[in-house]
């Protein structure tokens, strides 16, 4: 049993290994980094060709054989390299000068008769080279200033960096010793007795310790922490100073500095931080805390400065004593035992272990709130508290005063980042073992000794090794690049993202290697790639980017991100929006999920402090969020106290027993061989992948009845369920750790914490464990059940794991599934693309090109072998990804494809250079040889799947040839994917297409063929023929009628339009409103339409109404005077006649200049 599990745990760093490399990446060169500049033609066909006047009209045959030409000279790769124009940067400025020069409408004057000149023998064509210099400086820009972008990286001298601390001398005390030794209280009564000073800690509650302390004694002194500011005095700054190393001013000078932990140079995250304390602060007095390994290098390193140097070491003041008998059981706990695993998962396992024999159990790790921590650290401490066992992570090893008698190691191994950021499953560090172990019987609390052991016996020799071990000094301190560095990067590099900078920035640096390394880069990088689409300077980028989060938290990553786009859009983030996006307020947490998640939302607060000191204007509301989080402390502080019944709840460790996975545990004594085992070994590697099949699945669905969770009822009714609907999908493990993760961390947004389950055959294992790396997070936080083919190992999921995933996370998954199963697709059709269309169809269309002024015929008879010698391959190599096919790139939808061909051609180089000379006459299809037979990504037309299985129905025509074999989201036939299942065109329906659809009828068919029309536009519910009386029924706005069948209803009879500007106009099955001529629609209303042209009135019309005006005015004015000289009946008659006239035109008058008024010009 002992050797499986040294086997599956072999297996489980093998799949770190491997899968982890797309967080990091495996460090690239400068040339892969460098991403080419397109290069334009400024003129246009339009423009006057003034080469051409000179030099004549350049035929394309005759320039492609001087470009040609050019490119084989030696000469010019020489010269190409003085100028730093070297492998991959030459031949892609050569393919962009080519396409330059063949595809520009117009070329500059001075290229255009350089090469008229070279074709008339009257210059050579190495006279080129200074025009094919210029153009690649446009494609490389920083060919023209990598001195620059060199002096900027070189990171040698460090110590430049700090003038103010250069400018004086410093004394250097450095206090070394084990931990509980009293160094650090040395160091910290200079401090206290300076006039001004600074304390550096590595943890905000250390700083916080300090801080109390010191105000305590009555030295005033303020906290600086990344979200935290206090001041001692109130308004005015104290001259003494706690922060966290991060934080310190090196501008300003102290009388005393304390640096604590300096052994944390090493650290290949934060180690840049210490040395730039070390090498920067600007105190008279330095006080240096720490391990005797890191004497030697902080020596070297002050000495070459000019510094004074001392060293001070201590001992330890209480014994600790290794025992010869490990704890053997977690019955066999006494009080004030501290047990430390190094995941959260075994420590919520061994908390409910602990907890069922009837003991009050504390906890701390390393993502609960440093309240809460502290809260936890005053439980234990407490004599007259019930709680005297701690269950702790490597989070006690600093920052926390605890009163431990003995110290228990659950296991001995944990995760860790190698140098080149990939994460390694290894034994605990002797500098880590002695951390924590030293823990045990500190100074100051009522224990005389400290005491350790293990709690297995097989682990207890491999302990004793690591602490009798001599610790290794540290090599080299920690570099990071500032801020300044990579905006003076981005000054001559302004297309490049930060991202990429970063990239550029570590390839270029130069670094004293015996003395220095640089730090990791990969967070920032992490982070920067996340909000790369979202527009911020490049300062507010990298600040943001700076920012302490951790990239296994996907709803922290999801905040982050929402902080960045509501930041760029200029928007100020209040508390209030604060509140509603996170869900504000939380009640009590009852599952363990829950805890995990309010964790998470403390640092989504966190990290809105953080940035609220760096930009006050868009963090406004830092007191509220503060207040914020000490209400979430509390409330995590009292769940903390219920944990045994969160733990009951989700019963982690109970189902991790009953699936039989006890040769996972970390706590076994062959995990720290196991990276071992697997790196020293492949032959055992490839044995032991064999020897794993025996062991025994899982009954999951069985613990789940026991447990309660289901009924023999539920376990039939869902099996019928998902057999009702079943698909088998095969996925490709070179796509499972990197989609998968991507959809649940991004598009799902799931939260940690779900029960992990397990079945089927021990092949997974490998699979969970390479999930688990490709996340970065513990593999058992999440819900996910699956069966391996051992065949190709490819990953089936089938009805059984179907089942338990519905019950567990059915929403979850549902959405997850969807959208891994796209994603997947998606992956899956660009590889094919890229193969097929692209990296294929662009050697044969090279293959094709007239390289030297003629086709593949005339070159075989006038230069013999050359179309298949070296050089033509070599050519054909350099042009196959040069392809400007618009429409490949519009269907695959890939970034980068001319960048990713390269690297594909790359890869199979060999490949294609067998079937160049050797095979292909005896295979012309290259496709077929290529992709098909020899890489196998793709499959021949009408057939799927890992063995190209045709497609169902007629090989020839499947799926009756009305419809397309469906492989994984619509790829269509012809991969290597999905399930081959029928997806029918328009108007089709059933497994293989043979049925018309509900709103289709049958036109003919036969035993192979089936021709289906729409129904007319008024059926509902289907037809049985052709024209509107074959309906079942018709839709609204017909009706039906016994002659015609559906008969359109005239909806304008009913006058349903009501503007006196409108009109109706009837259409089939319903009706619209259109304006009257002349109007138009705005805002639902019919108005005029200004832009119509109105009629103008003639200018005689208006002069007859004048004069018919005026002289009604005269007519009643006469009347009026013969009335009073001669009053008689007729004159008083055409006076009244004249009266009502002039009324009416004055009337009619009226009305027109009312209607000007509301209506415009039209209506005079």
């Amino acid at each position: 049993m002992t050797s499986v599990k040294a086997v599956l745990l072999g297996l489980r760093n093998i799949g770190r290994l491997l899968q982890l490399r797309h967080l990091s990446g495996s460090k690239k060169s400068f040339e892969d980094l460098v991403v080419p500049l397109t290069v334009k033609s400024a003129s246009t066909a339009n423009d006057v060709d003034v080469g051409v006047e000179f030099g004549g009209i350049l035929a394309k045959d005759a320039l492609i054989s001087v470009l040609s030409q050019f490119a084989r000279r030696t000469a010019v790769r020489k010269l190409g390299a003085e100028h730093g124009l070297t492998g991959k940067f030459f031949l892609q400025a050569l393919a962009s000068f080519r396409r330059y020069c063949q595809e520009s409408a117009v070329l500059p004057v001075d290229l255009h008769i350089m090469l008229a000149d070279i074709l008339q023998n009257s210059r050579h064509v190495d006279d080129l080279f200074p025009l094919f210099l210029r153009h690649a400086r446009q494609v490389f820009p920083h060919l023209e200033c990598i001195e620059e972008l060199k002096n900027i990286s070189d990171l040698r001298l460090p110590q430049n960096w700090y003038p103010e601390a250069r400018s004086i001398q410093r004394r250097v005390i450095f206090h070394a010793g084990p931990t509980n030794s009293g160094k650090t209280y040395q160091a910290l009564q200079r401090y206290l007795a300076a006039k001004s000073g600074v304390y550096c800690g590595p943890l905000k509650l250390l700083a916080s310790e300090v801080f109390h302390k010191s105000n305590a004694a009555g030295v005033p002194c303020d906290l600086i922490t990344g979200e935290e500011r206090c001041l001692a005095n109130g308004q005015t700054c104290s001259e003494h100073i706690s922060c966290t190393v991060e934080m310190l001013d090196t501008r300003v000078h102290y009388e005393v500095a304390v640096i604590d932990e300096i052994q944390m140079m090493r650290d290949l995250q934060r180690g840049w931080a210490w040395t730039r304390a070390l090498l920067g602060v600007c105190a008279d007095e330095i006080h240096v805390c720490g391990e005797s390994a890191a004497v030697d290098l902080v020596k070297e390193l002050l000495v070459s400065l000019g510094d004074e140097f001392e060293l001070h070491t201590y001992e330890r003041k209480t014994p600790l004593k290794v025992l010869d008998s490990p704890l053997g059981s977690l019955d066999s706990i006494q009080p004030y035992d501290c047990i430390v695993a190094f995941n959260r998962n075994d420590l919520f396992k061994v908390t409910r272990q602990v907890e069922a024999s009837g003991r009050s159990v504390a906890m701390i790790y390393g993502s609960l709130p440093p309240g809460t921590k502290l809260a936890q650290a005053r439980k234990f401490n407490d004599p007259d508290d019930p709680c005297d066992v701690l269950v702790a992570t490597d989070a006690i090893g600093m920052g926390l005063n605890l009163s431990i008698r003995r110290v228990i190691f659950y296991s001995l191994v944990k995760v860790t980042l190698n140098e080149s950021g990939e994460k390694e499953l290894e034994p605990i560090s002797t500098s880590q073992a002695l951390q924590i172990a030293g823990r045990a019987g500190r100074f100051g609390t009522f224990h005389e000794s400290g005491e350790v052991t293990t709690l297995r016996m097989e682990d207890l020799p491999a302990l004793k090794a690591i602490l009798t071990k001599p610790t290794e000094p540290i090599p080299a301190a920690g570099l990071f690049p500032t801020l300044e560095q990579i905006e003076m990067f981005a000054y001559y590099l302004p297309k490049a993202t930060l991202s990429n900078l970063l990239d550029i920035f570590v390839s270029l640096s130069a670094v004293d290697e015996s003395r220095f390394f640089m730090c990791n880069v990969d967070d920032l990088k992490f982070l920067a790639d996340m909000i790369e689409h979202v527009p911020l300077t490049l300062k507010v980028r990298y600040i943001f980017c700076m920012a302490p989060i951790s990239r296994k938290k996907p709803f922290v990553c999801g905040m982050f991100l929402r902080y960045a786009r509501k930041f760029s859009r200029g928007e100020p983030l209040t508390s209030d929006w604060l509140a509603r996006t996170v869900g504000w307020p939380f009640s009590a947490p009852t599952k363990i999920v829950d805890l995990i998640h309010l964790e998470d939302v403390f640092d989504v607060l966190d990290t809105y402090l953080w940035l609220g000191y760096r930009f006050t204007d868009m963090f406004p509301e830092t007191e509220q969020v503060r207040a914020m989080q000490r209400e979430l402390d509390v409330l995590i502080r009292e769940s903390l106290q219920n944990v045994k019944q969160l733990l009951k709840t989700v019963q982690v460790a109970g189902l991790f027993d009953q699936q039989g996975l006890n040769g996972f545990d970390s706590r076994s004594p062959t995990t720290a061989n196991a990276a071992a085992v697997a790196k020293d070994s492949p032959a055992k590697m490839k044995q032991a992948t064999s020897t794993t099949k025996a062991v025994r699945k899982g009954g999951v669905i069985q613990s789940l009845i026991k447990q309660g969770l289901l009924t023999p009822g539920m376990v039939e009714q869902i099996r019928k369920e998902i057999q009702a609907d079943q698909e088998e999908l095969f996925i490709p493990t070179r796509y499972f750790s990197i989609t998968v993760c991507h959809v649940i961390q991004y598009d799902v947004g799931m939260n940690v914490g779900s029960v992990v389950l397990f079945n089927c055959s021990t092949d997974l294992m490998l699979f969970s464990y390479l999930f688990e790396c490709a996340c970065g997070m513990e593999v058992n936080t999440f819900a996910f059940t699956i069966s391996a083919r051992k065949s190709n190992c490819n990953i089936k999921l089938n009805p059984t794991c179907h089942m338990v995933i519905v019950v567990i996370h059915a929403a979850f998954w549902r959405a997850a599934l969807k959208k891994y199963i796209h994603t997947a697709s998606s992956a899956a059709l660009n590889q094919k693309i890229l193969y097929n269309l692209f990296l294929v169809q662009g050697f044969n269309d090279t293959n094709k090109s007239h390289f030297e002024g003629g086709n593949t015929a005339w070159e075989n008879e006038n230069l013999g072998k050359y179309s298949t010698s070296e050089t033509r391959f070599i050519e054909i190599m350099e042009l196959i990804c040069s392809k400007k096919s618009k429409d490949v790139k519009e269907e695959s939808k890939i970034k980068n494809l001319e960048s990713k061909c390269h690297a594909m051609a790359e890869e199979h180089e060999e490949t294609l250079e067998t079937w160049y000379y050797h095979n292909q006459k005896k295979y012309p299809d290259l496709f077929d040889w290529f992709c098909i037979k020899t890489v196998k990504v793709c499959c021949p037309d009408n057939t799927f799947g890992a063995s190209c299985a045709p497609c169902p129905g007629d090989p020839k025509r499947p799926c009756f040839g009305n419809g397309i074999c469906e492989v994984m989201n619509n790829i269509g036939s012809g991969s290597r994917f999905g399930s081959g299942k029928c997806k029918c065109h328009r108007g089709y329906q059933g497994k293989l297409c043979r049925h018309c659809d509900s709103n289709f009828f049958k036109v003919h068919s036969n035993e192979t063929y089936i021709l289906c029309q729409p129904c007319h536009e008024s059926c509902k519910g289907g037809c049985s023929g052709e024209g509107p009386k074959e309906c079942n029924s018709c839709r609204v706005g017909w009706i039906m009628d016994e002659d015609i069948g559906c008969k359109d209803i005239d909806e304008c009879e009913s006058s349903p339009c009501t503007d006196q500007f409108e009109k109706c106009e009837n259409t089939p099955g319903s009706y619209k409103c259109v304006c009257a001529e002349a109007f138009r629609r705005e805002d639902g209303v019919c108005i005029p339409d200004p832009d119509v042209p109105r009629p103008k009135p003639v200018f005689f019309g208006l002069l007859a109404q004048q004069v018919l005006r005026y002289a009604s005015y005269f007519g009643l004015l006469l009347s009026f005077l013969l009335i009073l000289l001669r009053p008689k009946t007729p004159l008083i008659v055409l006076f009244t006649c004249s009266l009502v006239i002039i009324a009416l035109i004055e009337a009619g008058h009226a009305v027109r200049m009312l209607n000007a008024i509301f209506l415009g010009d039209q209506a005079l």
